[in-house]
């Protein structure tokens, strides 16, 4: 031991023990080498990815020194690597023999367990180590169990394992900034704000903590205590950028959008300028109805990240509400060409080709909703585009979209009134009392949109008579 902590003090020239070993392989000559030494030229070759060249090492350093359990452990730990578990497994036994206390052994048999996805067995393990383990190792111990209900898909147990490295250690950074998104998953809120308000009771000053409260109180909708954890986080350290942005999230949510705003703006002055936070600052913009400082900011997004198709959509949707409606449809084309198959994307260049009375192109917008795969599209997209349809006096066109929407997503209450309206229109008068009598028969409150869209019908004798009749 005592040479060991000599030669631990003494400058190592890596790059001549590297040199002096592959001469030594090249010439098949034998040269011996300090454990420390071998150790350096390990890592060397670990830095340069050099996988195989370490493993040789550690064959050549385990011949050399096979009461030393590091090169053991290190060999195993890369054969894990090359998924060559039975041979890991074997030196880590040689190794277990020789430190049966060292809980780095568990560690690695666990991990091999977990590649293989035995997670129970993986748990088992951890579990025994912690029965050895000392109070310094059950910290990491408890990541390691973590680790594996995640990989699990345990969240509620990935809680747990963090809530027991927390009760060891309050101030450990990686259990504070994996808990967030574990208590989002596992939804153990309440159970959050329990433990975070005792951290914080402790340690006032923790950060990451406050930053874990604001999570929790934000995922229940309690965004005012949600923005005074946040605004504790950057008091404390002043640079965190998520909180500002998560801050700027809880005034959003609030509809105190010029608040929002200026949280949103410290994000960007203390991080790279994210396209997100820009989006989010148009969000607000939009929201405000200052249409052109929000379009100023989508653009500021897509100059970050040029194929946000969102901010592409949302530039159309500003036009939209403007009513500049050739613009609208420019941008929802941009959006459309990044993502051809939006729903949302689509309903809006259809919506701007209708009022711009484009009728082909708006047909070929509906054809393309049509195409969609049926999970991305709803009932009231397509009840939207008949509308539409009806309007522009397409009235075959809306009578085949109703049946292709019907058999695609079934039964539409309104389809019977929007039937008659269309066969009203083309002189079908007998068919087109059948349906308004269906539609009366099934969803009387539906009846407004055959007035809606045929308002003359209000003067039908007959039509008024049969309304009469189901009232």
């Amino acid at each position: 031991m005592e040479e060991r902590d000599y030669e631990e003090s003494m400058p190592v020239d890596i790059r001549s023990s590297v040199d002096r070993f592959e001469e030594m392989v090249r010439k098949q000559d034998a040269c011996f080498f300090d454990v420390i030494t071998f150790e350096h030229i390990v890592n060397f070759y670990e830095q340069k990815e050099q996988w195989k060249k370490a493993i040789h090492v550690m064959d050549v350093a385990i011949s050399q020194h096979p009461y030393s359990p590091w090169f053991l452990t290190k060999k195993a730990s890369l054969l894990i690597y090359f998924k060559k578990y039975k041979q890991a497994l074997e030196l880590i036994d040689q190794a277990e023999a020789m430190d049966p206390n060292d809980v780095s052994l568990y560690i690695l048999r666990s991990d091999i367990y977990l590649e293989k996805n035995q997670h129970r067995r993986s748990i088992e393990i951890l579990t025994d180590a912690l029965r050895i383990s000392d109070q310094s190792d059950r910290e990491e111990i408890h990541l390691e169990i973590a680790d594996v209900y995640e990989d699990w898909d345990k969240y509620d147990k990935v809680f747990e394992s963090l809530k027991e490295v927390l009760m060891i250690n309050q101030d450990n950074e990686e259990a504070l900034s994996r808990m967030w998104y574990c208590v989002e998953l596992a939804k153990k809120h309440e159970e959050s704000i329990e433990l975070h308000n005792k951290i914080l009771d402790n340690n006032p000053y923790s950060y990451l903590a406050w930053h874990n409260l604001g999570h929790a109180y934000f995922d229940l909708n309690m965004y005012e205590k949600a923005i005074e954890a946040f605004e504790f986080v950057t008091a404390i350290n002043e640079s965190c950028d998520l909180a500002y942005r998560d801050c700027g999230e809880a005034y959003y949510k609030l509809k105190l959008y010029n608040k929002a705003i200026d949280q949103f703006q410290k994000a960007i002055e203390f991080s790279k300028p994210y396209e997100e936070l820009y989006y989010s600052i148009g969000i607000c913009y939009e929201k405000l109805r200052d249409y052109t400082k929000a379009r100023g900011y989508y653009r500021k997004s897509i100059s970050v990240d040029p194929k946000y198709c969102d901010a592409f959509f949302r530039i159309g949707e500003t036009f939209r509400k403007e009513k500049a409606w050739t613009n609208a449809v420019h941008f929802y084309k941009k959006a459309l060409r990044i993502m051809p198959d939006n729903v949302n994307y689509l309903m809006g260049m259809a919506q701007g080709f209708y009022n711009l009375g484009e009728i082909d192109p708006f047909i070929f917008a509906c054809q393309s909703v049509m195409a969609l795969n049926q999970r991305y599209k709803n009932k009231s997209d397509y009840e939207k585009l008949v509308g539409f349809l009806i309007d522009l006096e397409c009235f075959e066109d809306a009578i085949q979209l109703m049946d292709f929407a019907a058999l695609e997503k079934g039964p539409v209450a309104s389809y019977a009134f929007m039937r008659a309206v269309c066969l009203f229109k083309v002189g079908e008068r007998r068919e087109a009392i059948a349906w308004l009598e269906e539609g009366l028969n099934s969803h009387f409150t539906k009846l407004k949109l055959l007035y809606k869209f045929a308002p003359e019908l209000r003067e039908d004798a007959v039509v008024s008579s049969i309304v009469e009749q189901y009232k």
